[in-house]
């Protein structure tokens, strides 16, 4: 294990320069005004960004360990985010979720000095101190010895699914062009789930009565065919017109039932009717947050207390929780109703946590998830209604805890048996690094967090539909933004991510080798004959470059004497925040298909995703 030693960092004698406005591509000559700071101080909570310099000695003992032709590396972490610079060259980004390891020398000799610089963002998050810098020594095996991957080409382990990743979009989309949707439909994505998209369908005729717009509904399903995609609409939120109690948010539940169910009825078979079907309708947005508003005739019934309390293990003790939940029921059973008298071959599921199955006590982000996720399966149960996928929404969290959620969802469904028979998808409906505006979402750092999800939940764990949030700001301004577009279309990083996955067909192929931060799959497709190695090096904390040695055995035959080409996502490449003249994916490197078997050498830069591809 890496050990940290915080007493070197005393002679870096760290300064800070005066404020400049937006990034800058490289390290001034000399800093102007600066400052001295040491680490532990408060950092200028502000939208500027600032260069700080050290200049770092090395010691001769780290944690009583002799430093001398070791490798040695700094941890650091400061403000809101940043990069990291050694000797003139970028190294690593980074931000206060992930702190970033550099290494500062591959064989260390005491008392030399070694310059590193540091452009802290300005702040979009959070951040407010020069909150660490330790020196550590590495394992030299870490970062100078190639860790040898293995893809076996003659060994398939099952089929591709048609997409790997979809899009998911709250309110509306900043644009419904037809080049944005060009460029989605480029992208691969299969699926494209929309939630609030029946705000606007029900409307006060002004005499007293009621008139549905499809408009919004159309056009949203319009675009989505644009796009090339399938949609999955979450029947959400509620018309003005049909509020129970006054909410401008359009959270309240319906005053009449039989209206809303009437409505959704309505909105399926309007989309059946012009041929663009909905095959899924998810019912609702995170009601188990709060999200939907409970009417004067929600009451907390002994009804739905008894079933609430059989699904949390234990009486709920808020009255205004067990409304929730009864609206939510409510809701669910006229969606379903309305959805299928629309759309018989329509899929209905829910319960669209806001993160995952659990209580708050059990796993401090979620929020009631166990009372709504069991709750639901009982309702569907006793109210014979189908529940054909469940879904819910996480962000930030590591592989782990997808894992554990779905695990969960699992177990609730083995109790109820005739349930667990009708669940056919596990769908993450909105999932991104944060559900917050963050800086690692405009670059690297937040891809590389997404293509680790995919690698290490997702596939593993048969989470089927992952939509990631969100697709297009309307702006062209760098500001953490969830979006994967700007304005203009220009991609981020994790557009490219996604695209390299969505490009994945035929068969599985099997993966050896990998370790814990470097996470790979390939696949065969006969069919285009293409074999592609999809390589992540991404760890929560302190990732860094790694060096790879991918060995291909058994090269198709219809490979051989072909080519490889290698694409990069990293801190310099198809990266729109480092470089907006250089956001596109290209090409790296290429060479020639030997014989049986392709030796492929490389370095995973830190918060990289590689795409190697063979080709006939």
């Amino acid at each position: 294990m890496s050990q940290v030693v915080l007493m070197p960092w005393l002679r870096a004698g760290w300064v800070v320069q005066r404020p400049h406005e937006g990034r800058e591509a490289k390290p001034p000559g000399e800093l102007v005004e600066a400052k001295a700071i040491e680490p532990g101080a408060e950092w200028v909570n502000d939208e500027k960004f600032r260069w700080m310099r050290g200049e770092v000695e090395i010691p001769e003992m780290i944690e009583g360990k002799r430093t001398a032709g070791e490798v040695v590396g700094m941890r650091l972490s400061c403000g809101d985010g940043g990069e990291v610079w050694v000797g003139g060259e970028l190294r690593v980004r980074y931000d206060n979720d992930h702190p970033a390891l550099v290494v500062l020398t591959e064989r260390a000799e005491p008392g030399k000095r070694v310059r590193v610089d540091v452009q802290v963002y300005g702040k979009v998050q959070g951040g407010d101190r020069f909150g660490e810098a330790g020196l550590v020594i590495i394992e030299r095996e870490r970062v100078m010895e190639p860790l040898k991957v293995t893809v076996e080409g003659f060994r398939t382990t099952g089929r591709v699914p048609d997409g790997l990743i979809g899009l998911s979009q709250g309110g509306g989309m900043a644009d419904y062009e037809d080049a944005t949707a060009a460029v989605l439909k480029e992208g691969g994505f299969r699926w494209f789930r929309m939630d609030n998209v029946l705000t606007n369908a029900l409307k006060d005729d002004g005499h007293g009565g009621m008139e549905y717009d499809w408009s919004d509904l159309d056009r949203r399903v319009d675009f989505v065919a644009k796009a090339g995609a399938v949609p999955i609409l979450a029947a959400s939120y509620m018309p003005q017109v049909l509020d129970a109690v006054p909410d401008n948010e359009r959270h309240s539940a319906p005053k009449d039932y039989g209206a809303w169910e009437e409505l959704c009825f309505r909105a399926a078979a309007r989309c059946r009717e012009r041929g663009k079907r909905v095959p899924f309708w998810e019912v609702w947005n995170e009601a188990n947050s709060g999200w939907i508003k409970p009417g004067p005739e929600d009451t907390g019934s002994e009804r739905f207390r008894k079933i609430y309390e059989k699904a949390l293990g234990k009486p709920e003790e808020k009255a205004e929780i067990v409304r929730r939940f009864e609206a939510y029921c409510k809701v669910y059973r006229a969606t379903a109703k309305g959805v299928l008298r629309g759309d018989p071959e329509a899929l209905v599921g829910g319960p669209a946590l806001a993160s995952g199955p659990f209580e708050t006590s059990e796993r401090g982000h979620c929020n009631r998830g166990r009372g709504f996720s069991r709750g639901l399966m009982q309702w569907c149960r006793e109210e014979k209604l189908p529940l054909d996928f469940m879904s819910w929404h996480e962000y930030l969290q590591g592989p782990e805890v997808f894992a554990a959620e779905v695990a969960e969802f699992r177990a609730a469904l083995k109790e109820h048996p005739e349930i667990e028979r009708g669940v056919k998808s596990f769908m993450v409906t909105e999932w991104n690094e944060a559900w917050w505006a963050d800086r690692p979402q405009d670059h690297e750092v937040g891809a590389a967090w997404a293509a680790n999800t995919v690698t290490r939940a997702f596939l593993p764990h048969g989470i089927d539909r992952p939509c990631f949030f969100y697709v297009k700001q309307g702006d062209q301004r760098f500001r953490g933004d969830y979006a994967m577009l700007l304005k203009d279309n220009t991609p981020k990083p994790s557009y490219h991510v996604c695209r390299m996955f969505n490009g994945l067909a035929g068969q599985w192929l099997r993966v050896g080798g990998t370790d814990g931060e470097v996470s790979a799959v390939a696949a065969w497709d006969a069919k285009r004959e293409r074999l592609a190695v999809v390589l992540v090096n991404f760890a929560d904390r302190y990732n860094v470059a790694r060096r790879v040695k991918l060995v291909v055995a058994a090269v198709p035959v219809a490979l051989t004497g072909g080519r490889w080409r290698e694409w990069r996502v990293d801190a310099t490449h198809a990266n729109a925040w480092h470089d907006m003249n250089g956001a596109g994916l290209a090409v790296t490197r290429e060479g020639s298909v030997g014989g049986e078997e392709m030796v492929w050498e490389g370095r995973l830069e830190a918060n990289s995703v590689t795409l190697v591809e063979l080709v006939r």
